[in-house]
C-alpha cells in the first residue's frame, strides 16, 4: 500500500495551493438525489460526478475500470472486455445498487448486476455515482447507491466526426457521430462497433476469449415555450465469449432502454414531470446444457412516472408523484425454468424547507409489491451553513432490494422471500473554496433479511445481515502547476459473524492528476486496494495499478489520444475460482483517432 501513502502526501501538500476567493469552480448540478435537477452544495448525499471531459483526459477503456482506478470503487471481473462484472457501492452487494442509463433502469430481475461492462466509453457525456441509500427517491436496489449514466450530448453546433481505435488482443473500434442543432430542437446519434480476440480469462487456462459489440445511442429534444421533451435509446448488442467449467461457451446479448421525458411549468408555477421508459436484458446462451437445452434470460421491463413539484417561496418545496413498474421475465437455466409477470406500485414526495444558513430535505416512498406487498423507505437530510467555506451535511436513510424473479421462481426459489432493508447514516465536513473541494465523510450501514441459500432446506431464505462502517477523505483542486482529485477510503464490510464481505476491500484510494502542457492533455492516475477475500477462503491479494494517457489536438479536425494501462505490467485479481485466479489486463496501449467531418 505504498501508493497510498505517495497520495496522500502529494494530497497534504496540494491542500495549500488554493485561492482565497469563495465562488467555487467544483458548483455542480446534480440529478441522481432528487427526482429534480439539484445543486450539488444542496445534497447531503456523497455524489460523484465523472463529465465528458474527465472521459477524455483519463480515457478509460472501460466504465468499471473508470469507477476502480479513478473513484476507489470495489470492483470484480471474471477476465476482460464483456465478461461477467460486478462493483461493490459502500461494500453493498452487487445487485444492491441501481445503474440507469438516461434515467432507465436497466438492472436484470435476475443474477448478478446491470451489463455496465456491455456499455462503451464512447457513448457516455456523463455519470453521476451517488452512494448510501437511495431507495426513497429511485425504489428497489438502491441500497448501496446509484449510477446514473447520461448518454445525452450537449452541444450547440452541427458537428459530425468518425474515429478508429486499436488496443491489446486484436482489439479494434470504429465510431461515427453526428449532431443537428436548429433553433430549439436537437438531434444526436453515434454508433460504435468493437471487437477483440481477448485473452485467456483463467490463470489455468491457454483460451482466448473474446467479445463483440455493436452500440447506438442517440436523443431527439425540443424545447418550446414552457414545454421541454427529449425522446432517448441505448442499444447494445453482440457476443461474448468465456469459460464453464473449463470449456469454452459464448452467449449472446442485447442491452436496451428507451425513454420519453415530457417537462412542463404551468402559470401557476407548477412543474410537471412525465416519464415513460421501457428496457431489456437479454442473453441466449450458444451452447447447449447437459439437458440439450439452449438456456435463456430475459428481463423486458415498463415504467410510468408522474411528478408535480411547487415552491413556496423561497422556504418551502414540495414534489409528490406516482410511479407503476411492470417487469416481464423469461427464465430457463439447467432445468429451471419460468416465465413470469410482477408489478410494483410507488408513491412517493419529497420536502424541503430552510431558513438562513440551515434547510432539512425529507424524502418517502411507498411500494405495493405483487407478492410480499408494502414496503416503506425514507430519507432524512440536514445541510447547515458553518463559518466561512465549511459546511456541515447529515443524511439517514432506509433503503430496499425486491427479491428478484430467478429467487422467487427459479432454482431453489422462495416465495415467501422479504425484500432485504438496509438503514443507513452519514455525516460529512465539506469546506468549498473558488479551487478547492475537501470533503470528510463518515458512513454506517446495516443491512438485514439478506437473502442467502439455506443448505439444510435446500432453498433461498433471509437468514444473513451484513455491515459497514468506515471513513472517507475526498479533495479536488484546481491551479496552474497541477489540477487532481485524491480519495481515501477506509472501511469494515462485514457479515453478522465479522467475517469479512467477499471481494470488498477494507482500504482503497485514487490519486488522478492531470496538465496541459503546449496543447498536449497529460494525466496520470494511481489507484490501490488492501486484500480481499473470494468464496472458498480464496485469498485476493492487495495490489495497486498505474495508468497514464495523453490527447492532442493536432488541426481544428484530427485529435489523438494514447492510454497506457497497469504501467508496471502488475498481475492482480479481484476474483477467483476454486481452481484459479481469473486474470485482468496486463500492460496495455489504447490509441484512439478522431477527425470531424464538420
Amino acid at each position: 500500500m505504498n501508493k497510498i501513502n505517495v497520495g496522500l502526501l502529494i494530497f497534504f501538500c496540494s491542500s495549500f495551493i488554493y485561492s482565497n476567493e469563495d465562488e467555487s469552480q467544483f458548483d455542480e448540478v446534480i440529478t441522481v438525489a432528487s427526482k429534480l435537477p439539484k445543486e450539488n452544495y444542496k445534497i447531503p448525499a456523497t455524489v460523484d460526478i465523472v463529465s465528458k471531459e474527465d472521459i477524455e483526459i483519463y480515457q478509460p477503456s472501460s466504465v468499471l475500470g473508470f469507477l476502480r482506478n479513478n473513484l476507489a470503487i470495489d470492483s470484480s471481473s471474471n477476465g476482460g472486455p464483456g465478461q461477467l462484472a460486478s462493483f461493490f457501492l459502500r461494500g453493498s452487494n452487487s445487485n444492491q445498487s441501481i445503474v440507469k442509463i438516461n434515467g432507465v433502469k436497466i438492472n436484470p430481475s435476475t443474477a448478478g448486476g446491470a451489463s455496465v461492462y456491455n456499455l462503451d466509453t464512447n457513448l457516455i457525456s456523463k455519470i453521476e455515482i451517488g452512494s448510501g441509500p437511495f431507495s426513497s427517491i429511485h425504489g428497489s436496489q438502491a441500497i448501496g447507491g446509484i449510477v446514473s449514466i447520461s448518454t445525452k450530448e450537449k452541444t450547440l453546433q452541427d458537428s459530425v466526426s468518425v474515429g478508429l481505435g486499436v488496443g491489446p488482443d486484436n482489439y479494434h473500434k470504429e465510431y461515427l457521430r453526428g449532431n443537428l442543432v436548429k433553433e430549439n430542437a436537437s438531434v444526436n446519434l453515434i454508433a460504435v462497433n468493437s471487437k477483440t480476440t481477448g485473452f485467456p480469462v483463467l490463470s489455468d487456462s491457454t483460451l482466448n476469449r473474446g467479445y463483440k459489440n455493436h452500440s447506438i445511442a442517440g436523443d431527439i429534444s425540443y424545447g418550446y415555450k414552457s414545454l421541454d421533451t427529449s425522446l432517448s435509446l441505448w442499444s447494445s448488442k453482440g457476443t461474448t465469449e468465456y469459460l464453464v467449467f473449463g470449456s469454452p461457451v459464448s452467449q449472446d446479448y442485447k442491452n436496451e432502454a428507451f425513454a420519453v421525458d415530457l417537462k412542463f411549468i404551468t402559470e401557476q408555477d407548477y412543474y410537471i414531470l412525465a416519464n415513460i421508459n421501457s428496457s431489456e436484458d437479454l442473453i441466449n446462451q450458444n451452447n447447449e446444457n447437459y439437458l440439450g437445452v439452449l438456456d435463456l434470460t430475459q428481463t423486458q421491463r415498463q415504467s410510468y412516472e408522474l411528478l408535480v413539484h411547487k415552491k413556496i417561496k423561497n422556504l418551502f418545496s414540495y414534489s409528490i408523484g406516482l410511479e407503476s413498474e411492470s417487469e416481464d421475465v423469461n427464465y430457463s437455466s439447467y432445468g429451471s425454468a419460468f416465465r413470469k409477470d410482477l408489478n410494483t406500485e410507488s408513491y412517493f414526495g419529497t420536502f424541503e424547507w430552510g431558513k438562513n444558513q440551515s434547510s432539512w430535505i425529507a424524502s418517502a416512498r411507498e411500494s405495493d409489491h405483487d407478492l410480499y406487498g408494502n414496503q416503506s423507505s425514507w430519507n432524512l437530510g440536514f445541510l447547515h451553513q458553518l463559518t466561512g467555506p465549511w459546511s456541515l451535511y447529515l443524511n439517514s436513510g432506509s433503503a430496499f432490494r425486491s427479491p428478484n424473479s430467478a429467487e422467487l421462481y427459479g432454482f431453489g426459489s422462495n416465495e415467501k422471500l422479504l425484500p432485504e432493508v438496509s438503514k443507513s447514516q452519514e455525516l460529512s465536513l465539506s469546506r468549498v473554496k473558488k479551487n478547492t473541494a475537501l470533503k470528510f465523510v463518515v458512513f454506517k450501514s446495516n443491512t438485514s433479511n439478506l437473502i442467502n441459500f439455506d443448505y439444510r432446506d435446500y432453498v433461498l431464505k433471509n437468514i444473513e445481515e451484513a455491515s459497514n462502517s468506515g471513513i472517507e477523505v475526498r479533495y479536488k483542486w484546481i491551479n496552474n502547476l497541477v489540477s487532481g482529485s485524491f480519495i481515501l477510503r477506509k472501511q469494515n464490510p462485514q457479515d453478522q459473524n465479522y467475517n469479512q464481505l467477499l471481494r470488498r476491500s477494507k482500504l482503497s484510494s485514487s490519486l488522478n492528476l492531470s496538465k496541459n502542457i503546449s496543447g498536449y492533455e497529460f494525466s496520470f492516475n494511481v489507484s490501490a486496494f488492501d486484500r480481499r477475500k473470494d468464496f472458498g477462503g480464496v485469498s485476493l491479494p492487495g495490489y495497486a495499478l498505474i495508468n497514464v494517457a495523453s490527447k492532442k489536438n493536432f488541426t481544428e479536425n484530427i485529435s489523438l489520444s494514447a492510454r497506457i494501462e497497469n504501467l508496471t505490467g502488475k498481475d492482480y485479481f479481484t476474483a477467483a475460482t476454486g481452481n484459479g485466479y481469473y486474470l485482468n489486463q496486463n500492460r496495455s496501449l489504447w490509441l484512439k483517432v478522431a477527425y470531424n467531418l464538420r
